[in-house]
């Protein structure tokens, strides 16, 4: 039976001043001399997330986590100077600094997201990609999350009718969410807070499971904050700006996986843009959007071994 890679010892952690007083948290794993793989985790705002290196051969990669500007241990914790482009500049400032021409870019939801923006920007700088539950961040992909025609709404009438206060709208349903979390009111925003984390964990976790009961923390009202503040603006790209510039990318190898059955991210865009960059496409049926599921986890790790066999290949 196949397994993750067993987790390791950090190597080093530090933080990384960037630009506007930010500074990113980093951690690395793995072999100091290997491959180097930069991962980009999920959210907005989700932070490192350290088992993220069990998807990589440790004696094979050089894996490098790092926490976006505004979370996780990155500081402040600060909305300001805090958008997209600023999130790919703070990636390029990040493998300069590690003197590292090239590196291959991997990240899931969110995650893959910032992968693709940066890739598409930086194609010299990024050997390949892998990716999984991919979210294009376009006007469709928004209603399929937060409007009364999505999937999470078709699923779950009755706790969206909670989560979107009786809006059908998607852009009216962030309208209210931006204004409640920025508001004066600090028991209004707890409560738009919980109820906006809660519908993003109902969605997330894999379809087997029943209700995800949120724990709570310091950090809730923060992490919505983010959140809404990156999908209310559209994730401050184009709309369809990933879908329109694949062909920067076809050059890359690229692994791209996706649940058949994901509530968050649509498969059909995945599919559509697997086709347009030649990628290879890993279909995952019975799985959705959590890339902690044991087969969704197996997957991602198989097509890290795969791409280095390409690598392999390549220099050979």
């Amino acid at each position: 039976m196949t397994l993750l890679y067993q987790p390791s010892a950090v190597l080093r952690s530090f933080h990384l001043p960037v630009s506007h007083g930010h500074q990113i948290h980093v951690e690395e794993y793995g072999n100091p001399e290997g491959v180097p793989v930069l991962v980009c985790h999920g959210g907005p705002g989700g932070g490192l997330h350290k088992l993220t290196q069990t998807y990589f051969n440790p004696t094979r990669y050089r894996i490098i986590l790092f926490s976006q500007r505004g979370c996780g241990n990155s500081s402040p914790h600060s909305l300001e100077h805090n958008n997209t482009d600023l999130l790919v500049a703070d990636m390029l400032a990040l493998l300069d600094y590690l003197d590292l021409p090239k590196c291959v870019i991997a990240g899931g939801s969110w995650g893959a997201t910032l992968a693709l923006l940066f890739a598409q920007r930086h194609t010299e700088r990024v050997i390949g990609l892998i990716i999984w539950a991919s979210f294009f961040a376009a006007k469709d992909d928004l209603a399929w999350l937060y409007g009364a025609s999505g999937a999470g709404a078709q699923f779950y009438p009755e706790r969206f009718a909670i989560f979107s206060h009786a809006e059908t709208n998607h852009e009216r349903v962030l309208e209210i969410y931006k204004e409640q979390l920025f508001g004066e009111d600090e028991l209004l925003q707890h409560k738009a807070a919980q109820l906006w984390l809660d519908w993003d964990k109902q969605l997330s976790v894999e379809i087997q499971l029943q209700r995800y009961q949120l724990q709570y923390g310091c950090h809730l009202v923060t992490q919505a904050k983010l959140m809404v503040h990156y999908m209310s603006a559209r994730c401050f790209i184009e709309e369809l700006q990933i879908l329109h510039n694949a062909q920067r990318i076809t050059q890359l190898p690229i692994w791209i996986i996706h649940s058949r059955q994901d509530l968050v991210c649509r498969f059909a865009a995945a599919q559509k843009f697997a086709e347009q960059v030649q990628a290879r496409f890993l279909i995952l049926e019975g799985v959705g959007h959590s890339a902690t599921n044991k087969v969704y986890s197996e997957a991602i790790r198989r097509a890290a071994d795969l791409l280095l066999c390409k690598i392999d290949k390549n220099r050979g």
